[in-house]
């Protein structure tokens, strides 16, 4: 169960034994079926999860519009970060897209390990500025490149989730209309043939 979070914490700081051991009594598992939310608008943000497996959504609603900001991969983590970050409500919201297997940590938990060991303190601050980093190239992309070079790099980056997640919340991530994601997929094909 923990095998893919183990992976990914220890590419960015490797822990020993005993720091697994301290964090595994604070990890739940939580399953969400598919349209199950994680977080809603206007709750705080306590839990960071890790989607060991399944695919969330994160978006936001913007005069009655859901605009996605995020798609989790697969074996990343998801909060929702500003509302985690200050603990204020979020205008935030994290839904299932499929059926989903979290393994999921309280803030409070996450901040005992903290003190107690300095490697887990590293472990956090490197996945914090993993997603702020995330959210910086996100904007970049908005600004520098074309819808079709963006969608592009996210065929390139996360093939998968093209065969899990329904082509209009991929439009809202890449900031384009459905039609305009089917009439950019039927040009992409065509240069590739």
């Amino acid at each position: 169960m923990y095998q893919h979070v183990r992976e990914f914490v220890n590419h960015l700081v490797p822990l020993t034994e005993e720091e697994w051991e301290a964090a595994y009594p604070f990890i739940d598992v939580l399953k969400l079926k598919k349209n199950e939310f994680f977080v809603e608008e206007g709750d705080i943000a306590r839990y960071i999860s890790f989607t060991n497996k399944g695919y969330l959504r994160v978006y936001y609603n913007h005069d009655g519009t859901e605009i996605t900001r995020d798609i989790s991969p697969l074996h990343s983590f998801v909060t929702a970060l500003p509302s985690y970050v200050s603990r204020t409500p979020s205008f935030e919201i994290i839904q299932a897209i499929t059926d989903c297997e979290l393994l999921v940590i309280r803030r409070d938990h996450l901040e005992e390990l903290f003190e107690k060991y300095n490697h887990w303190q590293k472990v956090g601050r490197r996945i914090m500025e993993e997603m702020f980093v995330d959210t910086q190239r996100r904007i970049y992309a908005f600004i520098t490149q074309t819808a079709e070079t963006r969608y592009k790099l996210m065929m390139m980056q996360f093939p998968d989730i093209f065969l899990h997640v329904p082509l209009q919340y991929i439009a809202s991530y890449l900031g384009i209309t459905s039609q305009s994601l089917s009439r950019l997929r039927k040009t992409v094909l065509f240069d590739e043939e």
